[in-house]
């Protein structure tokens, strides 16, 4: 006879046709509850701890958050739009917060980062060739170590956010929704932030404007909003160096909301040039992606909001005073930060043509100040042969502090690693997108987005080219209806 207090997995069961005795005097209802009760319970399994190769199915849904470290993550994504202010630790040009969060991140769950390693071996050993091919150049050329230190570091927390991104996407499964809505309200807090801004601006409001000239690292809103960026240009790197392709990944309408409101809105408070250029081609690349050019209708709407993208930036030359400055007098004789910028780059690429085995391998991590010496006054003659608009800042160049900036990030890059390491690093991009499978329009037009953000940015930290190699390895299981991110 089975004993009524021992557990229910150590009790014998009854012989077939007997009935324990305790049981007999119990009610219909009590019986199939104690039924209910002894019936062995399945062991419960984290869906965190299944292999990261593992595939799930869409309808699988996961926790918002698996364990404490998380929080360290949507504190970064919280974080993204503050990179240009006091609190945060200055990098070349930009003060940012977010990747020091996502290389925290990626240190707490170190446990993970064997994973992340072997998907990723390339970019994970690229810093270490960074560092040997920089050799050269410190033994030839000079050697500062701060630069050196924050050149070679900011490499390292971009693949941090390529980490972490893994981390919490492909193998903890995070959901988007949460960290879509994170990301909406703090851009959306910046946008406010803008607005007050240009408010204090409109109005003369001396409060606002020495809060800002506080809290700002490299101060602009004396004359123009420049939300929390590190100054307004960065308002295209983030709309659609970031945003954009998260829209692509997620759909999320969201965010096809908050993109169009944040340019207009910048456009019409005056924020600057480069966010209206940055608008028409990111415009462009988005009708190229979202038209279905089967329909004949579609292409017809395509051509059209292409056309309207051309109008508008005729218009926009038209109407602004920078832009038409830049378009009747040439871009090096336009506009004074127009014509700093093209001289930040023209310098240090100067030095290039005299000196083929560094353009090959680089001045060394650090070593832009020694490239721009080199080749300021040749550079020089050739800007001021067409005119150029010379100010303090291209005069100051003449002697460079070792923390040059040149504002180009293929400038900055072949400066200082070279143009094998360029070409090596495109390489592995486009292997990572061939090899996944991943060539598509939407690929093609990401790549082309990207390449022209960093055109007039060098922020190695930033977050546009991590999220284009993580998109590319987001590939789809041969089983139909599996998908190894959703």
């Amino acid at each position: 006879m089975n004993n009524r207090n021992e557990p229910a997995h150590l009790r014998q069961p009854n012989p077939a046709g007997t009935t324990d005795q305790s049981n007999q005097q119990l009610s219909q209802p009590d019986r199939q509850r104690v039924a209910l009760d002894s019936t062995p319970e399945l062991p419960l399994v984290p869906a965190v701890a299944a292999a990261p190769s593992m595939p799930i199915t869409r309808s699988q849904k996961s926790a918002i958050i698996s364990d404490p470290s998380d929080l360290l993550f949507y504190t970064a994504l919280a974080l993204l739009p503050v990179d240009g202010t006091v609190a945060g630790i200055p990098l070349p040009f930009w003060t940012p917060l977010s990747p020091w969060l996502f290389l925290a991140y990626a240190l707490v769950n170190a446990r993970l980062l064997r994973t992340v390693a072997r998907r990723y071996l390339p970019f994970v050993l690229f810093p270490l060739l960074l560092v040997l091919v920089s050799c050269y150049g410190w033994t030839t050329v000079g050697f500062h170590g701060w630069a050196a230190a924050r050149s070679i570091g900011s490499v390292v927390l971009g693949l941090a956010c390529l980490a972490s991104l893994e981390i919490a996407r492909r193998i903890k499964r995070l959901p988007w929704k949460p960290m879509v809505t994170v990301l909406v309200v703090t851009y959306g807090v910046a946008f406010l932030v803008g607005m007050v801004q240009w408010a204090g601006v409109q109005w003369h409001v001396v409060g606002i404007r020495q809060f800002f000239a506080r809290l700002m690292y490299r101060n602009y809103t004396w004359e123009r909003p420049q939300f929390l960026f590190a100054e307004p240009s960065y308002i295209g790197m983030h709309l659609f160096g970031v945003l954009l392709p998260i829209y692509w990944l997620t759909r999320d309408r969201r965010i096809a909301v908050l993109i169009p409101v944040f340019a207009f809105g910048s456009m019409v408070m005056g924020a600057g040039t480069r966010i209206v250029i940055d608008t028409v081609v990111a415009g462009v690349l988005w009708l190229l992606v979202s038209i279905n050019f089967k329909r004949r209708g579609a292409t017809i709407g395509a051509a059209s909001g292409i056309a309207v993208a051309a109008a508008g930036a005729v218009a926009a030359i038209l109407l602004d005073p920078r832009l038409n400055k830049l378009a009747s007098d040439g871009l090096l004789k336009g506009d004074g930060s127009m014509s700093a910028r093209i001289f930040h780059m023209l310098a240090p690429a100067w030095a290039w043509k005299h000196d083929p085995w560094h353009t090959l391998l680089g001045w060394g991590a650090g070593n832009i100040s020694n490239a721009v010496r080199v080749g300021y006054w040749g550079a020089r003659r050739w800007y001021d042969a067409r005119g150029g608009l010379v100010n303090a800042e291209i005069k100051g160049l003449v002697n460079p502090p070792a923390d040059t900036f040149t504002m180009s990030g293929y400038v900055s890059f072949i400066t200082e690693f070279g143009l094998l390491a360029v070409l090596l690093l495109a390489v592995m991009i486009l292997a990572t997108i061939s090899i996944h499978h991943a060539w598509n329009r939407k690929m093609l037009c990401w790549m082309v987005l990207v390449a022209y953000l960093y055109i007039q940015f060098e922020a190695y930290a930033f977050y546009a080219l991590p999220l284009l190699v993580w998109g590319a390895m987001r590939t789809t299981h041969p089983t139909a209806g599996v998908d190894y991110v959703e």
